[in-house]
């Protein structure tokens, strides 16, 4: 099995201005390059799981995000940087949209990843996934930001960091 990093979009890869879909709007956090490149020396996978509500709402299209992600992974790939998916959710209520588990499980079942020894970074309570009996979420790292996590579950693999730099400090101790 394999082990992930996987990264929330908008507020972690990319400062989040509210419904992000222009590559013009993208200014990176400058930590996520070496987060990205250290998951990759030490054989993570690199997925990013990102709701966006942004095409329910119809304020930018499907081909948007895809066309955007294109252009990000680009970008990524010039640093010699790999992400290995781009995975999102585009509705409402839906298993795949976070907090609930179906991105999460389609990463897993399509990479054959070890939940366990994965990990989640996010900036909102919603990028801590629901779990039951059938897996174990990724241990979550989530940075305070511009959302209120007062009400992050923070009983069962979740700490909260004061930013992105603390966040790869920390992952420089558990990859």
């Amino acid at each position: 099995m394999h082990k992930a990093l996987f990264l929330d979009r908008d507020g972690i890869l990319n400062v989040d201005r509210g419904y992000v879909y222009k590559w013009e709007d993208i200014v990176w956090y400058e930590e996520v390059f070496e987060m990205i490149k250290m998951a990759m020396e030490r054989g993570y996978k690199v997925i990013v799981l990102t709701n966006q509500s942004g095409i329910h709402y119809k304020k930018y299209t499907v081909e948007d995000v895809e066309a955007l992600h294109k252009k990000m992974n680009e970008f990524l790939t010039a640093k010699n940087l790999v992400v290995n998916d781009w995975i999102y959710c585009a509705e409402m209520d839906s298993e795949n949209r976070k907090p609930r588990p179906g991105m999460l499980l389609q990463a897993q079942k399509k990479y054959d990843i070890d939940l366990s020894k994965s990990f989640m970074i996010g900036d909102k309570v919603t990028d801590v996934f629901e779990t039951d009996d059938k897996f174990k979420r990724p241990t979550t790292f989530l940075v305070k930001g511009e959302y209120d996590l007062s009400k992050a579950n923070l009983k069962d693999n979740v700490r909260i960091f004061a930013n992105h730099k603390d966040i790869v400090e920390e992952l420089k101790k558990v990859l």
